[in-house]
């Protein structure tokens, strides 16, 4: 992650600490260390920030780090003691940049997922168990009443439009439908079925956000996938994952939900080559039928409308339709010469 410095006519830093920023001359370990932490937490608590490290105090001037305590810091060192002292945890990066032939390093905090982060022990007179730090203009410090009541106000918001989001999903494809992983039990329910886990194996499961780290950007909403070998599973009720249950979407209740017809609906399929993911889709033989019945999973409606959002509605048929359209052009073509 790259960071600049933007100087007045006295060479200056124009920039000022503030909600989230602030200047440190060098890294230091020990209780700096949890200072460092300390002053990431409270920008995690409001809206992520950034500590640069090279910077001389009163006034702001980049000198350049004149130790290589950074450098020489393993980022798990940092990490275990966020872990330590602090939960939920935070997402932060480190980074290192030249100039005007000085070094400068970064730790970066995101904005946290889950607030507020809370100090879990105490540590001398920098950290308080159970305090919550929030970072104010040019300081951090425990947080007052105001900051808090909108923090807690927030998470009830995302908490409520959670909820609305699960049951919307829900009706769309029907509670017999829906498969849910309960972690407390170890049960994974599929419909009115399930699957036991040994308890002992939910504590070894390690839950990746998928397409945060492999898939491209903009390949639909992120799902979790379990990663590890589960062995010795508990078959209860003889418990079946249905294809049905998984692309519950037939092309023409997907064509309802999209809002475009059947042409239109069939161009868009063939541009997103939808037919070829298996991810997004699957043929199901029903009795003696001899065709397929084409089904959809749910997350295609999410990934043609974040495509239709991000290009234009109109834009984006218009662009399927005329690939659409060319491709059997060209096709026929070749059909003629063949012939």
């Amino acid at each position: 992650m790259a960071f600049s410095f933007e100087l007045d006519n006295r060479g200056y830093l124009k920039k000022r600490e503030s909600v989230n920023l602030e200047y440190k001359q060098n890294f230091q370990l020990g209780d700096n260390l949890l200072k460092y932490i300390k002053t990431l937490v409270g920008m995690a608590n409001n809206k992520g920030g950034q500590i640069i490290f090279g910077v001389k105090d009163s006034p702001h001037i980049p000198i350049g780090m004149t130790n290589q305590k950074l450098h020489e810091t393993d980022p798990k060192e940092i990490d275990s003691k966020i872990r330590e002292f602090f939960s939920p945890e935070l997402k932060w990066n480190m980074a290192f940049q030249e100039f005007e032939g000085k070094s400068f390093g970064m730790i970066s905090v995101e904005e946290a997922d889950v607030k507020p982060v809370v100090c879990k022990k105490c540590k001398s007179e920098i950290l308080r168990e159970g305090a919550i730090y929030y970072r104010y203009r040019g300081e951090t410090k425990e947080i007052e009443y105001p900051e808090l009541v909108q923090i807690l106000d927030a998470e009830r918001e995302k908490e409520r439009l959670l909820w609305i989001k699960h049951i919307e999903r829900i009706s769309m494809v029907g509670p017999r439908n829906v498969h849910i992983l309960d972690k407390y039990n170890g049960e994974i329910s599929f419909g009115d079925r399930k699957i036991l886990l040994d308890k002992s194996l939910i504590n070894q499961l390690t839950f990746i956000r998928e397409g945060h780290f492999t898939e491209k950007d903009g390949e639909g909403s992120p799902t979790l996938k379990l990663v590890g070998t589960i062995e010795g599973l508990i078959d209860v009720d003889n418990a079946v994952i249905d294809p049905n249950a998984m692309y519950p979407l037939t092309t023409k209740e997907l064509q309802s939900l999209l809002e475009v017809n059947s042409y239109q609906m069939q161009a868009i399929i063939f541009c997103l080559n939808l037919k070829n993911k298996p991810k997004r889709h699957t043929e199901i033989k029903q009795g003696s039928r001899s065709n397929p019945i084409h089904k959809y999973s749910t997350s295609v409606v999410d990934f043609v409308k974040k495509i239709m959002e991000q290009r234009g509605r109109e834009t984006y048929i218009n662009e399927c339709i005329q690939k659409y359209k060319q491709y059997y052009k060209e096709n026929r073509k070749s059909t003629k010469k063949s012939h």
